[in-house]
């Protein structure tokens, strides 16, 4: 996950193509000012681009020194990090990582991420609940693949997407990968990919 500011997304996603990652997904965010003072006269904000970007791990290093090579050329500042995933799908397969077995843990929270073409969002959460779900968040963004980006996903390219975050215990983590995965709206290869990545320091806000 990169954050730059607005416009260096498209710059930072296809550094991490190049690199050995399969397309990328932007989306649209906004900093916040370093004080209270700024932040009240509405100077301090900013406009960023918050880029998505999967790459297997083997290709991890290089996808973050090309980003962090691209950032520093474009001028771009901001921050990066990676995050493992516990286990990947793509739609229209039974193709991808295995569920890890420490997804089997109880006890703790695991964050399932599912990126779909745009409007898919509401089935994806629909396949969800009937794994356990209890809800989920629908945030909107943008593919950023070109078309021959197409050989290392093998989908069709929609540059609309909706991106559904839902927490979940670890342990219902795997039936609500593998729900979304088998929805027959995620038949088509294409359609969106699903995974998984560890929820820490979990709290509930406002309670």
């Amino acid at each position: 996950m990169s954050i730059v500011p607005r416009g260096a997304g498209e710059k930072i996603s296809k550094a991490a193509v190049d690199a050995g990652a399969g397309g990328g997904t932007v989306l649209l965010g906004r900093g916040t000012a370093p004080n209270s003072v700024m932040q009240f006269l509405g100077l301090g904000e900013r406009a960023k681009d918050i880029v998505l970007n999967i790459a297997p791990g083997a290709a991890a290093d290089a996808v973050c020194r090309a980003i962090s090579e691209a950032a520093g050329a474009a001028g771009a500042r901001g921050v990066a990090f990676a995050a493992e995933t516990a286990a990947f799908r793509r739609s229209g397969e039974n193709g991808g990582t295995e569920w890890s077995e420490s997804m089997e843990k109880s006890g703790e929270s695991m964050a399932v991420v599912a990126i779909v073409n745009r409007d898919y969002a509401d089935d994806a959460l629909a396949a969800a609940r009937r794994a356990g779900a209890t809800g989920g968040t629908i945030l909107q963004g943008r593919g950023t693949a070109r078309e021959d980006d197409a050989a290392f996903f093998g989908v069709r390219l929609v540059p609309e997407k909706d991106i559904l975050v839902i927490l979940a215990p670890r342990g219902t983590a795997p039936a609500i990968l593998e729900a979304i995965r088998s929805a027959p709206c995620f038949a088509e290869k294409g359609s969106g990919i699903v995974f998984a990545v560890e929820a820490g320091g979990f709290a509930t806000l406002g309670a």
